[in-house]
């Protein structure tokens, strides 16, 4: 039998209309109810069907329509101030509590680590975020062998040094790195030995501490550090409390809180900046204030929490739900990593033959970061090590161009290159401790954006040009007694064989007036100018200059043309 074309397609209308309504139950149908407080209704709440992106806000009468009921998923209410509600499309009308103001500095934190007999552990049902945590800097900020080097002077397993070790030269400063590395631990005596930390205290930065700040004031940055820049919230009794990105994280027994400053870089500003003993030892805040990822919106968990896409569920089996990966941040933190620099740092040689020279021009730049390279702890820096060699393989001596100075380490010192560091220098010119009074402060490192250009000039015989750039944690004379070798991390190692050598131009530069060309033979003759708008391709003079890289740079560059000192 044969059915008319417009049943069929009636018929197979039917079908798929069946297949929607089994798929997404409620789907058309919108929801109505409010949000209220003890003070009536509540303004701009946000209001979402949990674990998707279906939501919507409250307006000035607490009042919202959400489409698209799921059966599945919960209704969810969430404003800063207030613990996340949970309600239904049969309970649209959600009320608010505010959270305790008190703080409990009785509270006793909960350990991270994994144990099946204490059933409020972290690690219990937020595996892959412990294991991401537990592996990266925060989860070991108070174990960390060379902090505590530099701490006490040895890390337990070596004898004391008597330089470089803050508890032997200036015993006052503990309590301030405590306060960032061990912000749990507590010191009836003041004294906050940080190698005195036990149990959930040893942990360092751990999961109870950072879900516990209910609020990051930037009024009294970089004079308080830590816990002491913080407003926690740790609850009373039974009760427990969490803070987090999440507007839609809710568990039975537990109350969460939605706090978008946790998605913000005043969130890790208090350990990210400061000023210790005089000395600003920590700016990474104060430089991405000033960084163009600021000014686009970018802020510092955009790259150190990026979700890595393989979470989907931050409590398997644990009352967590299926999300979309791109909503998760990563909890391992990178930072001084070499994946890290490499993606942010540029390096760019070239090399030119002309007349008995050889001139290497060597830019390097950082791009797509938030903050100076490298920046936190004020001991971390680069080297940039330009060697030339000739057909025999051996050195061949620079003729122009910075030297490194003897803090580079006896293995580097001397030889063609450049330090970008923040450089706590002494009468001597060698690195101190930021707890000891310095003689100068050099501050050479890489702005974002910002091309630092080098040049130098070997004899004619070169024939191999290396260029490496070098990330060190630490000075030389600090890790090489310590026998720290993995403080040299290679960020970049490039060969420029005599074969990819340019070989010089003839240009022909015009000027507006016979001034300009005065100015132009002046510039030439030094060779360097002072912006590369100082001159013009069109005018009434002109002469002819051979142009290689050493005739076209910035005062910034023909100031580095000296030994650093």
């Amino acid at each position: 039998m044969h059915l008319p074309r417009g049943a069929v397609l009636l018929f197979v209308g039917l079908i798929l209309a069946g297949f929607a309504a089994l798929s997404f139950p409620g789907s058309n149908r919108i929801v109505e109810g409010a949000v209220t407080d003890a003070n009536g209704p509540v303004a701009d709440a946000i209001v979402r069907w949990q674990g998707t992106s279906n939501c919507t806000r409250t307006d000035s009468q607490g009042r919202y329509r959400l489409l698209g009921a799921i059966r599945a998923r919960a209704l969810i209410a969430a404003k800063p101030g207030h613990p996340i509600v949970v309600g239904s499309a049969r309970q649209p009308n959600l009320h608010l509590q505010p959270i305790p103001q008190n703080d409990n500095d009785e509270y006793a934190w909960i350990d991270p680590s994994p144990n099946p007999r204490q059933p409020l552990q972290c690690g219990n049902c937020h595996g892959q975020i412990h294991d991401e945590w537990s592996r990266s800097a925060h989860g070991n900020s108070a174990t960390n062998r060379k902090f505590l080097h530099l701490f006490a002077g040895t890390d337990g397993a070596s004898a004391p040094s008597k330089t470089w070790n803050l508890l032997e030269e200036h015993p006052l400063g503990s309590g301030v790195c405590a306060a960032c590395h061990a912000p749990t631990l507590t010191s009836p005596d003041l004294d906050y030995d940080v190698r005195l930390a036990r149990g959930v205290h040893a942990h360092g930065v751990h999961c109870d501490y950072c879900h516990k700040i209910a609020d990051a004031p930037t009024d009294k940055l970089g004079t308080r550090f830590g816990r002491d820049g913080y407003r926690l919230a740790r609850p009373h009794g039974n009760e427990q409390i969490f803070f987090g990105p999440l507007d839609d994280a809710v568990r039975a027994g537990e109350s969460f809180v939605y706090a978008p400053f946790y998605k913000e870089s005043r969130y890790c500003a208090s350990c990210h900046e400061g000023v210790v003993f005089g000395v600003h030892v920590y700016g990474t805040y104060s430089e991405w204030l000033e960084s163009p990822a600021r000014r686009q919106g970018q802020q510092c968990q955009d790259c150190h929490m990026a979700p890595t896409g393989k979470m989907t569920n931050l409590a398997p089996g644990q009352g967590g739900i299926e999300r979309d990966p791109r909503t998760l941040a990563s909890h391992g933190f990178p930072g001084g990593t070499s994946e890290m620099l490499k993606k942010c740092l540029e390096v760019k040689s070239t090399a030119t033959r002309r007349g008995k020279e050889v001139i290497v021009m060597v830019t390097t730049q950082a791009r797509n970061v938030g903050h100076r390279v490298p920046t936190g702890f004020i001991d971390r820096h680069l080297v940039l090590v330009v060697e030339a060699l000739n057909e025999r393989g051996r050195q061949v001596q620079l003729s122009a161009g910075p030297e490194l100075p003897p803090r580079a380490g006896p293995t580097l010192a001397g030889r063609p290159g450049w330090i970008f560091g923040k450089q706590h220098l002494d009468v001597r010119g060698r690195p101190v401790p930021f707890w000891q009074t310095a003689h100068a402060m050099l501050d050479t490192r890489l702005a974002p954006d910002d091309a630092d250009v080098r040049t130098f000039k070997f004899a004619q015989d070169a024939a191999d040009i290396r260029v490496r750039l070098v990330y060190r944690r630490f000075w030389a004379e600090v890790a090489a007694p310590r026998g720290w070798t993995d403080n040299d991390v290679v960020i970049h190692d490039q060969t420029i064989a005599r074969e990819s050598f340019h070989e010089p131009m003839i240009g022909r530069v015009s000027f507006h007036d016979r001034r300009d060309l005065a100015w132009f033979t002046n510039a030439h003759r030094h060779r360097c100018f002072s912006r590369r708008q100082d001159f013009d391709t069109v005018g009434t003079h002109s002469t002819s200059y051979p142009l290689d890289p050493s005739n076209v740079t910035s005062k910034k560059m023909s100031a580095s043309h000296d030994r650093q000192v």
